[in-house]
C-alpha cells in the first residue's frame, strides 16, 4: 500500500471513530463512556498513523530530490569538464 492510500484510509478511519464515538456517546450516555473513550484512543492512533506516513513519505520524497541533486550535480561537473 503506497503512502498516499494508507493516508486516505487513516484519515477516513479517524472521521468515521470519531462519528462512532459521538454516536455511541449520545446513544448509550453514561453507560459507553469506556467504548467511547476506547474509540477515541483508535481515532487518535489512526491520525497518529497518517502523520507518521505523512513524515515518511515527506522522508523518501527529500532522499529522493537529494540523489536526483547530486546526480544533476555531477553532470554538471562533467559537462563543465568536457567543455573546459
Amino acid at each position: 500500500m503506497s503512502h498516499k492510500t494508507a493516508i486516505k484510509v487513516y484519515e477516513i478511519a479517524s472521521y468515521v471513530l470519531i462519528l462512532g464515538a459521538t454516536a455511541i456517546y449520545f446513544w448509550l450516555r453514561q453507560q459507553g463512556l469506556a467504548l467511547t473513550m476506547l474509540i477515541l484512543a483508535l481515532a487518535i492512533f489512526c491520525r497518529w498513523m497518517m502523520d507518521r506516513h505523512r513524515f515518511r513519505a515527506c522522508d523518501e520524497e527529500n532522499d529522493q530530490l537529494r540523489d536526483d541533486l547530486r546526480r544533476l550535480t555531477q553532470l554538471y561537473a562533467e559537462e563543465k569538464k568536457k567543455n573546459a
